[in-house]
């Protein structure tokens, strides 16, 4: 009887002392990874190009992507895709929203290109990349303006292009945000600029 009481006592602290959390054990892990960072997929970046007034957002731009030495790799470094996201909360009044509630998704509604990679408004570019340095830009076409009225008048057309944004693969982020140049007093004068910092846009 009595080596049957020690058994079950010893089968008792042992269930309680290795019930407890130890090192490398589960426990230990969430512990120490539950104050980590998310890090983006280092080859996987959104370029998104947000809503715009008027019939601008009918107005493509297409991407470039050059290497380190100025080559252009946009279909030989970089597979995309496209999706129209919606924003959690609408509202056209509102200057500062929400990024839209499908880049949060793990598997968005995306769409392949048929040939170039381009931008309307209101799109979002998926990349995948392969691993490298690379020099992002936006360009359209005089002959795929659509028309457009420049501010200035007698404003001769140009082909627009946007700021070079550099990016490493290794110092990844999210999102890219694209929206159109305007001229001191609000208007659309031909240009793109691209930031990692979400705009704030005034959609009236």
């Amino acid at each position: 009887m009595k080596r049957f009481c020690l058994l079950l006592t010893s089968l008792f602290f042992s269930a309680v002392v290795f019930a407890q959390p130890v090192s490398g054990s589960f426990y230990d892990f969430i512990d120490k990874t539950q104050e980590m960072p998310v890090k983006p997929n280092p080859t996987t970046l959104i370029i998104y190009r947000l809503e715009s007034r008027y019939e601008m957002n009918e107005i493509r731009c297409w991407l470039k992507l050059e290497d380190e030495n100025g080559n252009d790799v946009t279909y030989t470094s970089a597979k995309a895709a496209y999706e129209w996201p919606v924003y959690k909360y609408w509202d056209p009044y509102k200057t500062n929203r929400t990024l839209p509630q499908t880049f949060t998704q793990r598997e968005p509604d995306l769409i392949s290109y048929r040939k170039k990679y381009y931008l309307s408004g209101g799109m979002a570019m998926h990349l995948n990349l392969k691993k490298g340095k690379y020099k992002i830009s936006l360009y359209t076409p005089i002959d795929q303006q659509n028309n457009f009225e420049y501010p200035t008048e007698g404003q001769r057309a140009f082909e627009w292009h946007s700021n070079v944004f550099e990016y490493d693969t290794e110092n990844p982020t999210n999102v890219l945000f694209v929206t159109p140049v305007t001229d001191e007093n609000g208007f659309y004068n031909g240009g793109w600029l691209i930031d990692y910092k979400q705009p704030v846009q005034v959609t009236r």
